[in-house]
């Protein structure tokens, strides 16, 4: 079963994903937010999908500065990885789905294990 989360950019959130993540279960992020562009680099790291993608699924454009898309963020991003703020989902897969392209879930599911061919 899946279970709902309503996001918050807060350090017990990103504990909460990561205790659900440890016992395998599924779960679906209520963003609450509208625009690709104002989510958080490290949820986005997280699950491993880009604000392109995101913004892709509600037929929008990111409305951000290039400048800042290619060059600040990912710099942002690797300086907290190396510092360990954020970690990435492992064994996770992720759908964004933008029912009125206005809102932005994101379901987290373990990834089947795959068969060993014998």
């Amino acid at each position: 079963m899946e279970k709902s989360l309503t996001f918050a950019d807060n350090d017990s959130f990103y504990n909460q994903l990561l205790e659900l993540e440890s016992h395998n279960e599924s779960y679906c992020i209520d963003t609450g937010i509208s625009e690709a562009k104002n989510l958080p680099l490290r949820l986005l790291h997280h699950v491993g999908i880009s604000k392109d993608d995101i913004a892709h699924v509600q037929h929008k454009v990111v409305e951000e500065s290039a400048l800042m898309h290619d060059f600040i963020e990912p710099m942002v991003v690797k300086l907290n990885e190396m510092i360990g703020k954020f970690k990435p989902a492992r064994g996770y897969e992720f759908t964004v789905e933008a029912e009125d392209y206005d809102t932005i879930k994101i379901h987290g599911r373990p990834k089947a294990a795959e068969a060993v061919a014998a």
